[in-house]
C-alpha cells in the first residue's frame, strides 16, 4: 500500500519551473518599458515630372539622326532657293537648266528634274557652250604645246629659182592671217600665225622666181567646208567656208568669201610673193601635194601653242577655230579628218572620263547647230572632273576684264573673280564657268536657257545675277539637329 504522503516526480518538475515562468515575464515587462533606440532616415524626393513617353518603340523617332539629316539636306535646299530668288524652282520647268557643283559634290543638279511623266528632261541647245568640250578633248588629245604648221614644199631651188610648183600645205591652223589682214568681226581673232613669215623665209634663202604654180593643199581634212545643219539662218560671217589651208578667215575683201579656201589660200601666197619681188611664172591653184620624194620643205611656218590658240578660241568664240579643232582631233586620234570623227572622238573620250551625257547630242564644234543637245551637267563637269578642267578654267574670259565677257556683270561679285564661256543664238543663252564661292573654294556651274528671247540682256541678266549672288553665298548649309526629331 502506497505512502499517501508521497509527492507524483511530476507534480516536483512542475513546482521547480514557475518561479522560472514567473521571473522570466517580470524581465519581458521591464524590457518592454524601456524606450526604443533612437534611429537617422534620409528622405529622398522624387524627380520632377517629365513629359509622359509617348512615341511608340518602334517608331523611327527614337533613331532621331537619319532623319534630321534628311531634313537638313531638304531645308538646305530650301535655303539655297531662297538665296537664288527661286531659280532652282524654275530650273527646267521653262526650258532653263542649272548645275553648281564642287567637283564630285552636286549642289543643283539638273538631270534629276523629271518631267509631269516621271521622265528626265531632254538636254538643251548649248550654242557655243559646245565649245568647251572641243577645247577640253583638244588639250587632252593635242597636248597643250601643240602647233599647227603651214608649210611650202617644192623641188630644192637652184641658183634662186624653183623649176617647178610650191606647194603650201595646211595643218589645220586656224588662225592664220595676213600682216595686213583686217578682221572685222566683233570680237578680233588674237593669237595669230602670220602667213607673211613663209614669203621671208623665201626672200631670206635668195629666191627670185618660181617656174610653176602655186599650189594650195588643204586635204588634211575632208571637203565638208560647212555644216548643212546650220541652215540658212548662218552666214559666212559667222563661219565657214573652212579647211585645213584657211587664210584671213576666207575672206578676199568687199565683205566677200572664197568658195574653196585651199584656193583663196594660194592667192594670198602668190600675191605675198610678188609684192615682195619674187616672180610667179605660173598661177594659184588648190590640189594635193604629190607623193613626190624629189619635194622638201622650202619654208614653214608655226602656229603659238595650242593654249594660245585655245584663248582666241574661248575668249572670241570663234566658230572657224572650233570647227577646225573638232576635225583636227578626228585626224589625230583616228587619221579621219572630219567633223564626224572628231565628234565621236569627243563622246568617247567624255565617256571615258566620266562625264554624263544622257541624250546628249554633238553636231559640230562651234554650237551652231541647233540639233546639239547638252544638259548643264554635261557642261559643268568638263570644268569640275576632267583631267584638264583646271588648265581649260584658266583660258576663260573673266567677267568684267576681257574676251566675250569684258562688258558683262561689272559690279557684281562676278567682276574680275568669274571666268566663264559665253553662248548665244536665237532664243538661247548659256554661262559655263567657275567663281569662288563664300568660303574661297571654287564652284563649277553651267546655266542654259532655251525660252522665248533668252538672249535678250532683260531675259537672262536675272538667271545669271541669281547664280552669281548663290555661288557668292556659298556655303548655304543647314545642318542637321537630331534633337528636334528625339523621342518625347
Amino acid at each position: 500500500m502506497r505512502d499517501r504522503n508521497t509527492i507524483p516526480l511530476t507534480s516536483l518538475i512542475v513546482l521547480a519551473l514557475i518561479p522560472a515562468v514567473l521571473l522570466g515575464g517580470v524581465w519581458g515587462l521591464a524590457e518592454a518599458n524601456e524606450p526604443p533606440a533612437t534611429t537617422t532616415t534620409t528622405t529622398t524626393l522624387p524627380p520632377p515630372p517629365v513629359d509622359e513617353m509617348t512615341t511608340d518603340l518602334l517608331s523611327l523617332r527614337r533613331h532621331p539622326t537619319p532623319i534630321a539629316e534628311a531634313v537638313a539636306e531638304v531645308e538646305t535646299a530650301a535655303a539655297i532657293d531662297a538665296a537664288s530668288g527661286g531659280l532652282v524652282s524654275t530650273v527646267r520647268s521653262d526650258g532653263v537648266c542649272l548645275n553648281m557643283r564642287r567637283g564630285d559634290e552636286i549642289i543643283i543638279g539638273d538631270t534629276d528634274i523629271l518631267d509631269e511623266d516621271g521622265v528626265a528632261l531632254a538636254p538643251l541647245v548649248p550654242a557655243s557652250n559646245m565649245k568647251l568640250l572641243v577645247a577640253a578633248v583638244a588639250l587632252d588629245e593635242l597636248g597643250a604645246d601643240h602647233t599647227f604648221r603651214t608649210e611650202l614644199r617644192s623641188v630644192p631651188p637652184v641658183g634662186g629659182v624653183v623649176t617647178g610648183d610650191v606647194y603650201v600645205i595646211g595643218g589645220g591652223d586656224p588662225v592664220l592671217v595676213t600682216a595686213d589682214f583686217v578682221d572685222p568681226k566683233t570680237h578680233p581673232a588674237v593669237n595669230t600665225t602670220t602667213l607673211d613669215a613663209v614669203v621671208d623665209q623665201l626672200v631670206a634663202a635668195g629666191i627670185t622666181r618660181i617656174d610653176g604654180d602655186i599650189v594650195g593643199d588643204g586635204s588634211r581634212y575632208d571637203d565638208e567646208f560647212r555644216v548643212d545643219s546650220w541652215g540658212d539662218g548662218i552666214t559666212f560671217d559667222d563661219a565657214g567656208p573652212y579647211d585645213a589651208l584657211l587664210v584671213n578667215d576666207g575672206m578676199i575683201g568687199n565683205g566677200n568669201f572664197a568658195i574653196v579656201p585651199a584656193q583663196s589660200a594660194a592667192n594670198e601666197v602668190e600675191r605675198l610673193l610678188e609684192a615682195r619681188g619674187i616672180d610667179v611664172v605660173g598661177s594659184a591653184r588648190q590640189a594635193p601635194t604629190p607623193d613626190d620624194a624629189s619635194l622638201s620643205t622650202l619654208a614653214l611656218v608655226e602656229s603659238e601653242p595650242l593654249t594660245e590658240v585655245l584663248v582666241e578660241l574661248l575668249h572670241t568664240s570663234d566658230n572657224n577655230t572650233a570647227e577646225l579643232l573638232l576635225k583636227e582631233i578626228g585626224y589625230s586620234a583616228r587619221g579621219e579628218g572630219t567633223r564626224v570623227a572628231g565628234a565621236e572622238v569627243v563622246r568617247e573620250r567624255l565617256g571615258a572620263w566620266g562625264i554624263p551625257m544622257p541624250q546628249g547630242v554633238i553636231v559640230d564644234g562651234s554650237g551652231l547647230s541647233r540639233d546639239n543637245r547638252l544638259s548643264c551637267d554635261t557642261l559643268a563637269s568638263v570644268l569640275a572632273v576632267t583631267p584638264v578642267a583646271d588648265d581649260l578654267a584658266g583660258l576663260l574670259p573673266v567677267a568684267g576684264r576681257d574676251g566675250t565677257l569684258a562688258d558683262q556683270l561689272i559690279g557684281t561679285p562676278a567682276e574680275g573673280e568669274l571666268r566663264a564661256k559665253t553662248g548665244t543664238l536665237t532664243d538661247v543663252k548659256a554661262l559655263t564657268g567657275v567663281m569662288d564661292g563664300a568660303d574661297g573654294e571654287p564652284v563649277e556651274f553651267s546655266i542654259v536657257l532655251n525660252v522665248e528671247g533668252a538672249n535678250d540682256p532683260a531675259v537672262y541678266t536675272p538667271y545669271w545675277a541669281a547664280v552669281i549672288d548663290l555661288i557668292a553665298q556659298y556655303p548655304i548649309v543647314v545642318e542637321p539637329d537630331p534633337d528636334r526629331f528625339a523621342p518625347r
